[in-house]
């Protein structure tokens, strides 16, 4: 199977245009929500917190963050545009007051403004991108995308080594984000209108679309979401507590393995774009699950760096190649009307998955240890593998099909559920 990268040619005027804008947007993003992972055993350890405190903390966030659904709605209501910059503005304020504010509750609560405008940010680019991007270059363009955002996170870890000089200083890897701040003006000149927005005067509710048909696409894809993260969120997050408290590494080191192999694995991204839009989504998605399990699963239980590095870049390459196929997959499936509400509830269940995740390792992480925790989470990729059978391939649909209607149009009773185009 050879899957080749698009040529530049392939990419419209408008295409380039909105993945330069949302780039930016990743990279500052990937910086900003990145911080509090790349910091915890420094955090932790100035807070006064255990491992299991830890665990709760993210729980708190996660719960916290279900309010980004709002922006979503709001956003298949009044337009993408606007919630998309607040949700930007609210995750660069957010971190960079976790910089001076002192106290685990105020740790907690900046963090919690941070996670809603994560994830609303998440989900909202991930409609911008899949209305604006050319069908023959969506998945790939969302790799870019996705590639900026690691890019930040790299960026952070790059920085690491300011946390190690005194008890208070990881806070200033916070502070940093507030450059973010920079992209403002450039969203607020430049970031047009989705071309598939359309305004109606009555608005469908999401538990109204459901019921027309798009339940079949929205379940399998929510739990695919739950379970992935249930998993994926406290292996992430708990890396480098894996790396410097329980292997005793330096953090030095840690950083480096961290840099050089998912910085690597990072090229999924382009990798998982390119082969979701000439082979499939659902085969993409796959494929990435079970490189993701086995190299999570590897790094968690396998303690010589000569098999910790070669995890990370499993872990990593197949986490990276999930995000474009299935951001392409979700945003393909439902109509324009309630795309990016669908996109924020798909969001939602994620954050319900990572909760779970982070409770149960609440619960059980001081127990068994970390790597049997992170084991038994594992678990649910395999039903998230099943669930992916379920959905229909989707692989070169339009998402901008007809002239925007006037702003007084009335819709049909109910809306259609995007039927997907048949396999070649």
């Amino acid at each position: 199977m050879l899957i080749q990268s698009p040529d530049a040619s392939a990419f419209t005027r408008n295409d380039r245009r909105a993945l330069f804008l949302m780039s930016l947007v990743a990279f500052f993003a990937g910086l900003s929500g990145t911080s509090i992972s790349h910091t915890l055993p420094f955090a932790r350890e100035s807070l006064g917190l255990t491992e299991g405190d830890m665990f709760r903390v993210f729980a708190i966030t996660r719960a916290v963050s279900l309010i980004g659904i709002a922006f979503t709605i709001r956003a298949d209501r009044e337009g993408r545009r606007k919630p998309f910059i607040a949700a930007f503005a609210m995750l660069i304020v957010g971190n960079a007051a976790t910089a001076f504010l002192p106290g685990t509750l105020a740790f907690t609560l900046t963090q919690s403004v941070t996670r809603i405008g994560v994830v609303a940010v998440a989900a909202l680019a991930v409609v911008v991108l899949a209305e604006e991007l050319t069908p023959a270059v969506r998945a790939y363009g969302m790799g870019i995308y996705a590639l900026a955002g690691s890019m930040g996170a790299g960026l952070g870890l790059i920085l690491l080594p300011i946390a190690e000089r005194s008890d208070g200083s990881w806070r200033l890897l916070f502070g940093i984000s507030a450059v973010g701040l920079i992209v403002l003006p450039l969203l607020n000149q430049f970031l047009q209108e989705s071309r598939a927005f359309r305004k109606f005067e009555t608005n469908v509710t999401f538990t109204r679309a459901l019921s027309a048909g798009l339940s079949k696409h929205f379940w399998p894809l929510a739990g695919i979401a739950f379970f992935v993260a249930a998993f994926s969120s406290p292996a992430f997050d708990f890396v480098f507590e894996r790396l410097i408290n329980d292997l005793a590494w330096d953090a030095g080191p840690a950083r480096f393995l961290l840099i050089v192999f998912s910085g690597l694995g990072a090229l999924g991204l382009l990798f998982g774009g390119r082969m979701a839009d000439s082979v499939g989504r659902r085969q993409t998605t796959a494929v990435a699950l079970v490189l993701g399990a086995v190299g999570g699963i590897g790094f968690y239980t396998l303690g010589s760096g000569w098999l910790l590095a070669p995890s990370i870049l499993l872990a990593s390459f197949g986490a990276s190649m999930l995000v474009p196929a299935f951001a392409a997959h979700r945003s393909e499936l439902f109509p324009t009307r309630v795309r990016a509400t669908a996109a924020g509830w798909i969001t939602n269940a994620a954050i319900a998955g990572s909760i779970v995740g982070f409770t149960v390792g609440s619960v059980v992480v001081d127990r068994i240890g970390l790597s049997k925790t992170i084991s038994l989470l594992a678990i649910g990729l395999v039903v998230a593998a099943v669930l992916v059978s379920r959905l229909p391939e989707t692989r070169g649909m339009d998402l901008v099909r007809a002239k925007r209607p006037s702003r007084s149009q009335t819709p049909p009773p109910l809306p259609e559920p995007v039927q997907p185009v048949e396999e070649t």
